[in-house]
């Protein structure tokens, strides 16, 4: 399966398509991957979320066209590639090159525009002991959380809340409370992070308000654990994607990547956290 064959394909539509729209569903069908891992797969190519490097080849084009095209302002040049206001696309640009546009058009300076920020630099490959497990299907008591990831810890708590408000006891064992990790907080806006907070329940239990049902499938997961603090568990996630995943011959199923807890904060040190990063795989 060559992983970046296709990843290269997306980039070559991008360059193509600039000026476009281009949304997750559309890119992720033309790598021919699931959009709940596609945006993970890109970033561990890249180094970039999808966002990010769309916005950096259209502003190293924005600083071509304020040399080349005097008689546009820098308004129209901001619009074309995508921003609102000047005030947005001054921030964005300063960012990069240290300089407001109209300070670049006087006297550009090229050296940070040179070496994209998309290439990610040689690493060392994670050693990293992935098993492929056959797993049941289970039946979840979920809280979907949307919005900053920062309160996720909020919403932990209103299911525990709930699930301590029943009448029969369903204090998650070691291995059956679930996170639907659907996106990475470190590349999405918190106002577009979604994660969703599982517990296994059972069959004859009824759902309502807040809290309601979803089924993690029955399939073969590749499974690697990660120990300790969470806060860095993006390392074993994208070791899953950038060095497991590529040499594996394995395809992705259509689910986002599942953390399965074993034991939580209020329980154990951080440093002797346990949770296991699934892939579901075809």
């Amino acid at each position: 399966m060559n992983y970046e064959h296709r990843l290269k394909k997306v980039v070559e539509f991008i360059g193509k398509n600039l000026d476009d729209e281009l949304t997750l569903s559309q890119l992720s069908y033309i790598a021919c991957f699931s959009k709940y891992h596609f945006h993970r797969l890109f970033t561990a190519y890249t180094g970039l979320s999808l966002q990010q490097y769309i916005r950096w080849l259209r502003l190293k084009r924005a600083a071509h066209q304020l040399i080349v095209n005097k008689d546009n302002t820098i308004i129209e040049i901001a619009i074309n590639a995508g921003f609102e206001s000047h005030e947005s696309f001054t921030r964005a640009f300063k960012q990069i090159c240290s300089l407001n546009p109209s300070e670049f058009r006087s006297q550009p300076r090229w050296q940070a525009w040179e070496q994209p920020p998309y290439c990610l630099p040689k690493q060392d490959k994670m050693i990293m002991n992935i098993s492929i497990k056959n797993m049941n299907a289970r039946r979840l008591a979920v809280l979907e959380h949307r919005g900053d990831p920062k309160k996720v810890g909020d919403s932990v708590n209103k299911l525990v809340s709930w699930a301590k408000a029943q009448s029969m006891n369903l204090k998650p064992k070691a291995g059956e409370a679930f996170g639907f990790a659907y996106d990475d907080p470190k590349t999405t806006s918190p106002e577009n992070f979604r994660f969703d907070l599982g517990i296994s329940v059972p069959e004859k239990l009824k759902l309502d308000g807040e809290v309601i049902e979803k089924q993690l499938p029955a399939g073969r997961y590749a499974v690697a654990m990660h120990k300790g603090s969470r806060d860095n568990i993006g390392d074993t996630v994208y070791g899953l994607y950038r060095d497991w995943l590529p040499e594996s011959d394995e395809e992705l199923g259509d689910l986002p990547c599942i953390f399965c807890y074993y034991n939580f904060d209020h329980e154990v040190a951080e440093t002797e956290l346990l949770t296991e990063c699934w892939l579901l795989l075809k």
